[in-house]
């Protein structure tokens, strides 16, 4: 095997790479799935009223702004279980990449939080009271009038946070979870170090490829969704 830079090797290497590929797609729909589900709470506690759901919300936003991912990582994955043991909890047989999703989802519920919130106060006051003039309920009048105002709001960002957290899943490798990056780094091992420019050239286009792949589904789901809606508000 030549010491040397050959590019005709790249192809090679990232189908092998690429083998890891399911697990990272395991990785990133859980994650956010359950960040989703972490920001509607929050922003629930946020948009109710009471000042101590909104002060707990500020903490938590504040908290994982300042919080580096592999740190958050760390903890979850070393710190964690050994309080999580002394409850009676044993994660011995938990799969690595259980911590990997939550990390992303606990890292990435806050900017999920904050962009149902921008969406949701995106949607004019009046639109509530059109809708409740006309005998709507508030359930009736979110379903139907303001969560597709707040869709179509929050899809670029939605589509920016997947992003995000596809990218973060190259922390994975950091506890020894096989996902794309993780994949590269055993590849590596098993060369000793040789072709490793090769190997993570094909990773970095592999990265950049599916990333450029999400930004144009992005734009393709927000021109579909919001193709003659413009205007469309209840009146």
């Amino acid at each position: 095997m030549s010491k040397y830079f050959d590019p005709s090797k790249i192809p090679g290497l990232m189908s092998t790479v690429m083998k890891a590929f399911p697990t990272t797609i395991e990785l990133v729909v859980f994650s956010v799935f359950f960040s989703l589900l972490l920001g509607i709470l929050f922003v629930t506690l946020a948009l109710s009223g009471n000042r101590i759901p909104k002060g707990i919300y500020g903490v938590y936003i504040a908290f994982m702004r300042g919080m580096p991912t592999l740190i958050l990582i760390f903890i979850l994955y070393f710190v964690a279980p050994i309080y999580l043991k002394k409850a009676g909890i044993s994660t011995d047989s938990w799969s690595k990449n259980v911590f990997i999703i939550a990390t992303l989802s606990l890292s990435s519920g806050a900017a999920m939080g904050e962009m149902i919130r921008s969406a949701f106060l995106s949607v004019d006051r009046i639109q509530w009271d059109a809708a409740y003039s006309i005998g709507m309920g508030r359930l009736a009048a979110f379903r139907r009038v303001i969560f597709p105002q707040m869709f179509g709001v929050a899809i670029p960002t939605l589509g920016n946070n997947i992003v995000s957290i596809f990218k973060s899943t190259s922390l994975a490798f950091s506890i020894g979870a096989v996902d794309i990056f993780g994949q590269a780094k055993l590849i590596s091992g098993r060369l000793y170090g040789l072709n490793r420019a090769e190997l993570y050239i094909g990773v970095a286009l592999i990265y950049w490829v599916i990333c450029l792949i999400l930004e144009q589904v992005t734009k393709w789901a927000e021109k579909l969704y919001t193709k003659g809606r413009v205007g469309q508000v209840v009146s």
